[in-house]
Formats: structure tokens, sequence, C-alpha cells
């Protein structure tokens, strides 16, 4: 199909495209959305399954470049009672996002390979309204070349997010990105979601994230998760080489419960005017070359408290190292070269 082809759904339907591909040619950034149901009232059902859609390539684009237009659209505000379900569609190439939702509502998406110049998935909603979406067995890649910026699911921390089975590849930054309004109670719970080469997730400041058997591995582009705000991690595996970071002044849980650690530089640092506490229970640790488990500096008043954990360490750096807050150890043997600047800092 030419450049600038773009298909309108203007009522209600079922999408069955048994295995078509729409082939966009171009090597340009598209300036239309291919399957636009941007018109779609609210009460509106849309399904689409079974099809394949490749944009234009970004193989020579600015990682710079603006995009805003997506594979498939559906963007009108206050539709939370409405429904939109994409299940077997590939989509490749360079279109911003490869599914763009906004408006809140019912969202499902299931057994996808779905790519973005900006992301993979953007789901949206501005007026205060509900939204949830159901992501199950997908794949979330980036091109082979994506904004500086790529993430691969973009979610206002309002809206419900339940991910069972994912993998996010090669982003520039985290897979997860919950970011917007911070006065919000939305849940976030994401089981059996890996990120390769690209950070795990970016938490709500005030909504809850649950993390249960998880993976962050690889090489970051732009460091590890930012944890803004309150998340339980079950099972979890961390051995990428990007750091967590904390949010400054949001006194927050942190919990992680038979998690593994596995890290190539510091797996957590709690900087300046950090609060709130950390726990580690049950956690296996493997700390080797210059790998170390935490980091508070001295502006840190967070609490850690690790619990009935196995920390293993050859590495050259500082395992444990308290130049503020404090770190309690029960049950855990303190590991060899941690260190505390003052008394207090560590607590066996």
């Amino acid at each position: 199909m030419p450049e600038g082809t773009t298909l309108r759904i203007s009522k209600s339907m079922r999408i069955e495209g048994n295995g078509t591909t729409l082939r966009v040619a171009g090597s340009k950034p598209p300036t239309t959305h291919l399957l636009n149901a941007d018109s779609l009232r609210d009460g509106s059902q849309l399904e689409i399954k079974n099809l394949r859609i490749e944009g234009p390539s970004t193989k020579n684009w600015d990682p710079a470049t603006e995009n805003i237009m997506g594979g498939i659209s559906w963007q009108l505000y206050r539709t939370w009672n409405s429904s939109l379900v994409v299940r077997n569609v590939t989509i490749t190439g360079g279109y911003g996002s490869g599914i763009i939702r906004s408006g809140g509502g019912r969202f499902e998406v299931t057994d996808c390979d779905l790519s973005g110049w900006v992301d993979g998935i953007a789901f949206f909603e501005s007026h205060g309204g509900s939204g949830a979406l159901e992501l199950r067995n997908t794949i979330l890649r980036a091109p082979a070349n994506s904004k500086y910026s790529s993430i691969g699911l973009y979610i206002h921390p309002h809206l419900n997010l339940n991910a069972d089975t994912i993998t996010g590849l090669d982003w520039n930054r985290y897979l997860i990105y919950v970011n917007g309004t911070p006065a919000s109670t939305g849940r976030h719970d994401l089981k059996a979601v890996s990120a390769v080469n690209c950070a795990l997730v970016q938490s709500g400041s005030s909504s809850q994230t649950t993390l249960i058997r998880c993976s962050e591995s690889g090489l970051p582009k732009n460091g590890g998760s930012f944890l803004k705000g309150p998340v339980t991690s079950i099972g979890s595996t961390w051995e990428g080489a990007g750091m967590i970071a904390v949010l400054e002044g949001v006194a927050a849980e942190r919990s992680f419960v038979n998690d593994t650690i596995r890290p190539k530089s510091t797996w957590m640092a709690l900087g300046s005017k950090t609060t709130g506490t950390v726990t580690l229970t049950g956690a296996q640790v493997d700390l080797a070359g210059k790998a170390a488990l935490l980091k508070l500096t001295s502006a840190s008043t967070t609490a850690v408290t690790i619990t009935s954990s196995q920390i293993r360490s050859t590495s050259s750096s500082f395992p444990i190292n308290a130049e503020g807050g404090s770190v309690q150890l029960v049950g855990t043997a303190v590991p060899r070269n941690s260190r505390a600047v003052l008394p207090g800092r560590l607590i066996v």
C-alpha cells in the first residue's frame, strides 16, 4: 500500500485478517494511522485478529525523530465503556506505536508481536476515568532502530494492568513505563514478564506494582528499573547490567521475596533524600567482578532489612555500602568487605 494509506473504522466490528499482511511502502515516518478507529464512540466494540502490519523501515531515521502515528489507533476521550481486543496480530516497522488506545475502557492484547518507533503499546486516559489492559503471551520488541527514549508499553498509573508471559526486547528505556498523574491508585500486576536488554519497569509513585517470576537481564541502555512507589517482587530474577533506582521523597515499601540477584554492577542505589523501606527475604545473591548489592548514600534515610538470605561475594566492590540509612541483617551473614560509615548503619 502507498505511503499515507489509512483504513477508517467508523462502527463496532470484528476484523478477521486470516493471515493477511498489510504492507506500507516507503521509509519515512508515517503521517496517518493505518487502522484508524478514532471516531468510535463510547460503548463501541472492536476486535482485530490474525493480521500482520508492516510499517515503513526505520533503518536511517534520526533517533530524535518524532512519530505519533499508530498501526492501530483508537483515540477518543471518555470511552470508558468500550472494548478493544487484539489477538494474534504482528506489527513491525516504523509506526510510532504498534497500538494506541486513548480513552480508557477494556483493552485486551493476546498472542501478539508488536513493535513501534516510540512504543509497542500506548494506553492512556486523561479524564480520571477507568480502564484496564489484559496483556498476555505477547512479545514487545523494538525495531532495529528506535527512538532514543523507546519503551515497550506506556500506561497511565490509574489504569490497571494484568500482564502475563510477556517478553520485551531491546527498548532504549523501559519495557513497562508507568507514568502520568501521581495521585493514582491503579494496580499493575506483572507475571512472567521478561525484559532483555532493557529495564523491566518504571513503576508509578502511588500505584501498586507486583512482580511475580519476572526478570531483567542483558545490557539495558539507560540503566535498570526505576521503582517510584510501592513494589512487591516474588521469585523474580535480576541479572542485568542496569542499577535499580528508587524515587526520592516517596516513603513507599519495596519488598523482594525469594528473588535471585546476580547483578553486573550495583543492584540498587538509595541516593539523596530516599526514604521508606526495602526488604529482602529469602534472596539468593551472587556478586562477582565489581558487582554490589546495595549502596546507600549519606543523604538516604531508607531502612533496609535482609532476612534469611544468602549473599555470596567475590566482588572487589563493597557488597553493602551503607553511608546513610540503615541495613539490618536477620539470619543472614554479613558479606565480606561490607562497609558502614557510621555506627548503627549496619546492624547484625
